[in-house]
């Protein structure tokens, strides 16, 4: 009969058989595992997540199999800007997270002529572009609210010259690559 009173009191979940200050400890480790959870899951929805290159359109920037943090706070401050790397969702495959770099924002002039983008009728400076920018693409303007995406590897790129400008809520995040 006491031998079975003694597995007893030894049980786990018998708080009576801790000494008061570890159970005191217990307590608070448990406490702070119960506040930590809701935490990340806010961190990770509103300001920082992480992410995986998965393809080639961003070489030689950012390659395949490489990990990088999306910064989601900044947006909320200030629009994209031109240079930009961005982390974005489309509408079609709201799955897959797309990474480009913003070359124009809402309200300018974009074209592309002999392998060049062209912003406002200024040849843009890239020098992260992985060879020529093709086909040849007639005057667009950007409409305010949205921003055109190219990757850097634009021979292997599927951007906006395929979908289109994007509306600035379906970007999720800022990336800043490695230097």
């Amino acid at each position: 009969m006491q031998e079975r009173r003694r597995r007893n009191q030894r049980s786990f979940f018998n708080w009576r058989y801790f000494p008061k200050e570890r159970r005191r400890g217990n307590k608070r480790w448990a406490l702070l595992l119960i506040l930590s959870i809701p935490t990340f899951f806010f961190c990770e929805r509103y300001l920082l997540s992480a992410g995986r290159v998965v393809d080639v359109s961003m070489r030689p920037t950012l390659q395949e199999g490489s990990y990088f943090l999306i910064n989601k706070f900044t947006y909320h401050l200030t629009p994209p800007r031109r240079g930009d790397v961005v982390v974005l969702h489309l509408l079609n495959h709201a799955r897959w997270r797309y990474v480009k770099r913003v070359v124009g924002e809402g309200g300018e002039t974009l074209a592309i002529a002999s392998g060049r983008v062209v912003v406002n009728g200024q040849p843009l400076e890239e020098p992260y572009a992985k060879g020529p920018t093709k086909p040849d693409m007639k005057p667009l303007l950007v409409p305010k609210g949205t921003c055109f995406v190219l990757g850097d590897n634009r021979q292997e790129s599927e951007d906006s010259r395929i979908f289109g400008c994007v509306p600035l809520n379906r970007i999720e995040g800022k990336i800043r690559p490695r230097r």
